[in-house]
């Protein structure tokens, strides 16, 4: 989506208001869903009446395109102006995370041919195609009437400050990674042996305690078995089952060969 900065009146770094550089991050990847208070499903049940089997589209205010053609063609174009207008919402996306909305027109929900949509243009033939005044928009450009505006702009808000937090941070980090090291004084070689050492020192260490516990594991596991009466108490792990290899050597006739016996096993 476009932002129209005014070239006059730019904003600085004393102001503290946005930022200087424009914003390239979606909005909806930082939209916290705790802001809901209903699920997707729910929002698209509340087109269905009772004793009804058609559901109709749900009242809303959603950010569009002013232009219809360029909107659908170039959604980013800087000629593009934005504005919150009354729609219907047909349907919903699982997978995209998206809602399929429709301008209204005074206060109705037609197509082109004037007839109602209902459930979300789905007919038995499948989805209709995508009408000029329909869009696939995100939760966080969608107000629905039946909630709290109030509620709506602070999850607005909040996805935008995180936006801003998390590309200033990114920002950050890229000043600092492309920071010269000429002349900085580098880890000296007996540092970073030392902490090769104390590294491998305990790499050694949990291997051997692995090892160890191995194997008491399974002289443990032998006395049990041998006396089920006087370790009752005791409750062995099931055993995995070796899996057979569909193709190549088993694990014998493998560590045969490269023990230079393995013409035996031929």
């Amino acid at each position: 989506m476009p932002r129209h900065h005014d070239p006059d009146n730019m904003p600085t770094i004393k102001d503290k208001k946005d930022p200087l550089f424009p914003i390239y991050l979606p909005l909806k990847i930082f939209d916290d869903e705790e802001y809901d208070c209903r699920t997707p499903e729910e929002w698209i049940s509340l087109g269905l009446e009772p004793g009804s089997h058609d559901r109709k589209p749900v009242p809303g205010k959603a950010l569009l395109p002013t232009d219809a053609v360029l909107g659908h063609e170039d959604p980013k174009n800087p000629k593009l102006i934005y504005q919150w207008i009354d729609v219907g919402v047909l349907d919903y996306d699982k997978k995209t995370k998206l809602y399929l909305v429709h301008k209204t027109k005074n206060g109705m929900v037609r197509d082109e041919e004037g007839r109602p949509i209902l459930n979300g243009q789905v007919t038995s033939r499948g989805r209709a195609p995508l009408l000029p005044c329909q869009y696939w928009v995100p939760r966080v450009r969608l107000l629905f009437l039946a909630e709290d505006p109030r509620v709506f702009a602070q999850r607005v808000v909040s996805a935008d400050n995180l936006r801003k937090k998390t590309q200033a941070l990114l920002l950050y980090n890229l000043y600092v990674d492309s920071m010269p090291t000429d002349g900085l004084n580098s880890i000296s070689e007996e540092s970073l042996q030392r902490m090769e050492f104390w590294y491998m020192a305990g790499i050694s260490k949990e291997v051997r305690l692995d090892y160890e516990r191995t194997m008491n594991k399974i002289s443990f596991d032998r006395i049990v078995a041998s006396k089920p009466e006087m370790f009752s108490y005791v409750t062995l792990p099931d055993k995995e089952e070796e899996k057979v290899p569909e193709k190549g050597m088993e694990h014998s006739e493998a560590a045969g060969i490269q023990h230079g016996y393995g013409a035996s096993f031929l």
